[in-house]
């Protein structure tokens, strides 16, 4: 049988034909759609690049906003001296929030919808309500913050972007960005810093510190070398790496431009520069005057402190005077005892020629009422003691106890204050105030024990000259504004245990019309150490023998940002600020800073990386190399949500800008 197959060829090739131009048009169907996704993406990207930046220019123009709302025409005291915030000030800001940043924004191509939400109070509000960019924020987390006593306020900016060319497809993204308003300081804002621009001052970082946080600069210097002194003065240098700072490096000049190089910082981790025009000193010398004055007129006493306090002690010892009437029943029915009780002579407390009424019983503790003329020691020994009345003493003032002693009106002495605790529990719940030096010092075991042992003073402190807290192998609790009209001092027991074990625990703000001097200690915030030291010194601020030889277990860091987690080493809980200079040392010593260093004029800190058993045996820098810094300072942004009545507060609101979220 015959086939034909002739036809058979163009049907062949017909097909073939066929397959080509359909595979064919697959891929550049393919090559258009990759093409096509390629555009959208790239269009996407740039939406969302824009919108970031855009977001970058509404907080730049938002710090531009806030100078017009001067706090002071917002700001008013009640009768009891407290803060409160008039009622208009939401409705002014809310309004230059939409008619400034919100109304002029909103009308870019690519921005679907613009909006800002209020995070600040019990509930999350859109400061626009008229165009929503969401339908339901009610699960917003919000700050509860007090808005009649308090200035803090927190926002979110929040953009849906959309495409502006519909033919390239739908691209919608919802961006973030929280910032915190806050009248606090500036200093309050950084890790650490310095402010001052002048030659020789500035930030100093020799060797190899740790900073989790943003830091301030207009002048900064790096050092491969950390110093480090001897115990017989000698100053000696160690080789190490370089600085790590896991934040953005703040400036308001250009003097920071040569050093942002690889070779200048740690791991070659360079921070992003940024210039912060915000930065507002604070008026130190004015907040402290208005504060001890507030203080004093609150407890009746005509005594002012101005200028740099040089005439202060002899003011309140007048003015204490001036005040009060003499107690003449106490001088018929206590007898003066010579000397210091033994105890006290044994701690170095020995005046032989010091005369004193002896307070210990509850019968004698009836007396104290009204100005007693002559040195007084009041001694829980055998019994506890409760006073509830004005305590008023024209000479030295000994508060001493084994048993619980307890002061539940103010304390005023125009001589020396010495809170001296042994055992038991010793507590002042109103206001010390002396014209002259107040010590106070525990030695109590009281590390386990603290609701029933140790010293805790629930008040403000006074002191015409110094004041001195010696925690001695135990705890100090103080909540309370602190004034010293001189230096303020934090002692630790430099021959106790290995381990820090002498504590003092704050919730307090304190002025240092001089020096301020912490050593051998460690500093806890109340309340579950939620709270904070904030203390502010006129002159040098001195951080030294924190933990002295201690070592993180483990000491291998863990990445960035290089924070350990070791519940052993505790940080100084506390923001430390100093009008002058502060220079530290985390060589022998090991810095846990859970807050903030800031010097106005300038800061230097030592550091070396790794575990030091002893001052003569460092180690090398090479084997520094991925162990924790012995001086970490991880910033505690928590302090801008908290209420501090005590502290400056500056002219406007400053932003503080927290995380940014792409979804």
């Amino acid at each position: 049988m015959l086939k034909n197959e002739r036809g058979n060829t163009l049907i062949t090739v017909l097909l073939m034909s066929l397959i080509f131009t359909v595979l064919g048009m697959s891929i550049l169907a393919a090559s258009l759609g990759g093409a096509k996704r390629t555009e959208t993406r790239e269009r996407d990207i740039s939406i969302t690049y824009d919108s970031v930046k855009l977001i970058d220019q509404m907080t730049s123009e938002l710090a531009g906003i806030l100078p017009n709302l001067p706090l002071e025409d917002y700001r008013r005291k009640n009768i009891e001296g407290r803060l409160y915030v008039l009622s208009n000030f939401d409705i002014d800001l809310k309004n230059k929030l939409k008619d400034d940043l919100i109304l002029p924004y909103r009308t870019k191509e690519n921005i679907s919808c613009l909006n800002i939400i209020d995070l600040s109070g019990g509930s999350a509000s859109f400061i626009d309500s008229s165009a929503p960019c969401m339908d339901d924020i009610s699960d917003y987390d919000t700050f509860n913050i007090e808005l009649g006593n308090d200035f803090t306020r927190v926002l979110d900016i929040i953009i849906v972007t959309k495409n502006p060319v519909e033919t390239e497809g739908k691209i919608t993204r919802t961006i973030r960005k929280r910032l915190i308003l806050s009248p606090l300081p500036s200093f309050l804002k950084y890790a650490a810093g310095s402010f001052s621009d002048d030659n020789g001052s500035g930030l100093f970082l020799n060797g190899s510190a740790n900073f989790s946080g943003n830091v301030y600069a207009n002048r900064l210097t790096i050092n491969e070398d950390a110093e480090y002194e001897l115990r017989d003065g000698r100053i000696q240098k160690q080789d190490t790496n370089m600085s790590s700072i896991n934040g953005d490096l703040y400036s308001s000049t250009a003097n920071l431009l040569p050093l942002l190089e690889k070779e200048y910082f740690y791991k070659d981790h360079v921070p992003e520069l940024k210039h912060d025009s915000q930065f507002i000193n604070i008026d130190f010398e004015k907040t402290m005057n208005e504060e001890a004055n507030e203080l004093l007129s609150s407890n009746g006493i005509p005594a002012f402190r101005t200028g740099n306090g040089h005439t202060f002690s002899k003011e309140i010892r007048s003015g204490i005077l001036s005040s009060f009437a003499i107690n003449a029943l106490i001088e018929e029915q206590v007898k003066k005892q010579s000397g210091l009780p033994k105890i006290l002579q044994e701690i170095g407390n020995n005046e032989s020629d010091f005369k004193s009424y002896l307070i210990n019983t509850p019968e004698d503790a009836s007396l104290l009422n009204g100005l007693i003329l002559g040195d007084v020691v009041i001694m829980a020994e055998e019994t506890s003691l409760e006073l509830n009345e004005k305590l008023i003493i024209d000479g030295d003032l000994y508060l001493v106890n084994f048993e619980d002693l307890t002061i539940n009106e103010d304390i005023v002495v125009t001589g020396r204050t010495h809170l001296v605790n042994f055992n038991g529990k010793l507590e002042v719940n109103d206001n010390i105030i002396s014209a002259k030096d107040i010590i106070i010092e525990s030695y109590a075991q009281n590390s386990d024990e603290l609701s029933s042992k140790g010293i805790k003073i629930n008040s403000d402190i006074l002191s015409g000259k110094n004041i001195a807290f010696n925690a001695l192998n135990t705890a100090i609790e103080m909540t309370g504004t602190i004034i010293s009209n001189e230096s303020f001092t934090i002692n630790g027991d430099e021959t106790g245990e290995p381990s820090e074990n002498d504590q003092v625990i704050f919730d307090s703000v304190v002025y240092a019309g001089k020096r301020a001097i912490i050593s051998n200690v460690n500093i806890l915030g109340s309340e579950n150490n939620t709270k904070q030291l904030v203390l502010m010194a006129k002159d040098d601020l001195l951080l030294t023998r924190i933990n002295e030889f201690g070592n993180f277990d483990p000491d291998d860091e863990a990445g960035m940002p290089y924070v350990p987690e070791d519940e052993r080493i505790k940080p100084l809980k506390g923001f430390f600020y100093t009008e002058k200079d502060a220079e530290l040392y985390g060589v022998g010593s090991l810095f846990y800073i859970n807050g903030g260093i800031f010097a106005k004029e300038k800061l230097i800190i030592n550091a070396i990386r790794g575990e030091v058993k002893s001052i003569e045996e460092l180690p090398s820098r090479s084997s520094q190399r991925d162990k924790y810094s012995r001086f970490i300072v991880n910033y505690d942004q928590n302090v801008l949500l908290q209420r501090i009545d005590t502290l400056p507060i500056v002219k406007h609101l400053q932003i503080f800008s927290d995380e940014l979220l792409v979804e």
